[in-house]
């Protein structure tokens, strides 16, 4: 075997959903088949740059000796993104190392001389400003379904918006919440009936799995970068500070706004944009979990194909409408 030994052990629902297989024990280092079929689908034959991350983590975590429900709080990681493409099908292979503060490593495409992505997960290493900045985007109370938010439209077939998959997702909503300062976009979790057999169902041990709110704040920065710079953009690169594990069942609100824009042609633009996501407690006070930052580079192909693909349509043309600099 040359040093490679196959990891074999009884998988449970989000280990067969996140891996291609056992990972493979190689020296010091850990390596998966990156999943690239339609569990991963983000965005019209694209797998979802959220879902990739996800597998990351999980793969650091073993590497490690840990799990989602037994790593210690907090923690922080960080994605580079903007070397070779992905699309569904491609070959993608995840490598992970153990280092002194946690663990790093990359997603490789084959034919591709710049990786897919580049990830670090660190121990410790919170993130004071961004909390700070987080905070500022909290609300008073969890904002009104029906007068607070104004709906944005979705992609049936992704791994977070999607309504319409074979397989199951996340199956979240995003909204723009009405009079908020700098265009703050919202999602939430945990407030209905559906949400134990999509949201929730990524747990482990009780403990939501990272890979859906790597996943869902990667999407919302992505749509208060969107409202901000009236552009779709993909993530280049993206932070995010784990303050506590999230437990099953938690009532959880999502938000994100755009920062700021570079560039006035968007041939040459890129814009940036922070966040994060609370817990609800008993109360109705929010605790800030897990912050977020992130810089995306708009891509006029993406911003086209949201005018066609995203539904329902209507929501669409508001969408655009109502996003851009001075609106």
């Amino acid at each position: 075997m040359g040093g490679r030994q196959v990891m074999n052990r009884k998988e449970s629902f989000l280990e067969q959903f996140l891996l291609d297989g056992p990972p493979r024990k190689e020296g010091s280092s850990l390596a998966v088949i990156l999943r690239t079929d339609r569990h991963a689908e983000g965005w019209n034959g694209i797998p979802h740059g959220g879902f990739a991350m996800g597998v990351f983590v999980e793969l650091a975590l073993r590497a490690m000796g840990e799990s989602s429900s037994s790593f210690p709080d907090p923690w922080a990681a960080e994605f580079r993104l903007g070397g070779a493409s992905l699309r569904r099908g491609d070959r993608a292979d995840v490598n992970v190392d153990v280092s002194e503060s946690g663990a790093e490593g990359a997603i490789t495409v084959p034919s591709a001389d710049a990786p897919y992505m580049t990830a670090i997960l660190r121990r410790g290493g919170t993130d004071k400003e961004s909390q700070t900045a987080f905070r500022s985007l909290l609300p008073s109370s969890v904002p009104d379904l029906d007068r607070e938010v104004i709906p944005l439209p979705s992609y049936g077939r992704c791994f977070v918006c999607g309504s319409e998959r074979e397989i199951p997702g996340l199956e979240r909503r995003f909204f723009l919440l009405h009079a908020s300062p700098g265009k703050t976009v919202f999602a939430r979790a945990g407030f209905d009936d559906g949400d134990g057999r999509s949201f929730h169902r990524f747990q482990e041990n009780g403990i939501i799995h990272p890979v859906t709110i790597l996943a869902l704040l990667d999407e919302t920065l992505g749509w208060g970068g969107f409202m901000l710079s009236g552009q779709g953009g993909v993530t280049v690169r993206i932070r995010f500070s784990f303050l506590r594990r999230i437990r099953a069942g938690e009532k959880l609100i999502f938000l994100a706004r755009g920062d700021r824009v570079r560039g006035t042609s968007p041939s040459r633009m890129f814009f940036w944009a922070s966040g994060g996501a609370a817990a609800v407690l008993p109360d109705g006070r929010l605790e800030p979990v897990v912050t977020a930052s992130g810089q995306f580079m708009v891509i006029q192909e993406l911003t086209e194909q949201m005018k066609t693909t995203l539904l329902p349509r209507e929501w669409t043309e508001r969408a655009f409408r109502l996003a851009g600099p001075g609106k």
